[in-house]
């Protein structure tokens, strides 16, 4: 039976649900899995990933998505340098309304768990050798503060993960084999067009044929593509649509209905189900 390691054991009770774990040594941790979100960033060596679905080599530079509840595990390990980025994204308070919009966003911070063992993979990417060494930085400066658990040494990782994310989402390439696929010019089209509509009413119906394909090619690609279905991406745009605007001090009616939503019941529920908490927590008081 493969290990699960929980929240507790990395998250104090109402601080911010980021940590940095550095390891050399990964491969002393069986097959397991967790209850939180990770990114594995490979800062030297190579390994062998194993997950529930496959096997492969990585080295120097790969970038891992894990997410909650992902299988996986590392094996003959030489010279490894890992840096476990731990998280629950939908629970800190970041200005996303913007970075939303970008194709490995869903991927590296709202992927879906169900949807990762539908299509049997993990996503994973590389990074540059001057992005990596300038992530690396980052990253072990606040790793040593957080050694020290001095005041202040959260707040730093923290920082630390803000800073990486535009770094991460620029190298990002939406691939799920081994390289990126070129995607249609009307696919992409249809999903820039999505972005700058997405509060308005659309369905698949309305959108396969603006990228000169059949319902079913044009969902199936788009889940290849950014790991949801179109209907999926939608609501994804519109709650962290809402959580924007209730930062912003709109009243949860206001937030639901400025973010597309006619029901506030509705989008409370919505809300509550796939971004764990309640409207009303992220309203600025």
């Amino acid at each position: 039976m493969s290990k699960i390691l929980k929240d507790s054991t990395f998250f104090q009770k109402g601080q911010l649900p980021v940590y940095l774990y550095y390891t050399d040594h990964s491969g002393d941790l069986e097959f397991h899995s967790h209850e939180f979100s990770e990114i594995a960033i490979m800062f030297n060596g190579n390994a062998i990933y194993e997950t529930d679905y496959s096997e492969e080599k990585i080295s120097t530079g790969d970038v891992l998505v894990i997410p909650p509840g992902g299988l996986h595990c590392y094996r003959e390990e030489k010279d490894v340098r890992l840096m476990n980025i731990i998280f629950h994204f939908e629970q800190l308070n970041i200005p996303v309304r913007n970075i939303c919009h970008h194709p490995g966003y869903v991927t590296l911070f709202g992927i879906d768990p169900d949807f990762c063992h539908q299509q049997k993979f993990y996503p994973k990417f590389k990074l540059p050798p001057q992005i990596l060494n300038t992530v690396e930085t980052i990253l072990i400066t606040a790793y040593e503060l957080q050694k020290t658990a001095a005041p202040g040494a959260l707040l730093a990782v923290y920082g630390a993960f803000l800073q990486i994310i535009p770094l991460l989402l620029t190298h990002y390439s939406p691939n799920f084999q081994s390289r990126p696929l070129p995607l249609p010019e009307k696919f992409q089209e249809t999903v820039n067009y999505m972005l700058k509509n997405y509060l308005n009413e659309l369905n698949i119906a309305q959108l396969a044929p603006k990228a000169s394909m059949s319902q079913s090619t044009f969902t199936r690609t788009f889940s290849k593509s950014l790991g949801k279905t179109p209907l999926q991406y939608l609501l994804h745009l519109r709650l962290e649509a809402a959580r924007e605007f209730l930062r912003n001090g709109c009243s949860v009616s206001e937030a639901a209905l400025k973010s597309g939503f006619k029901d506030s019941s509705y989008f409370t529920r919505l809300f509550h189900k796939h971004l764990n908490s309640q409207p009303r927590n992220w309203k600025k008081h």
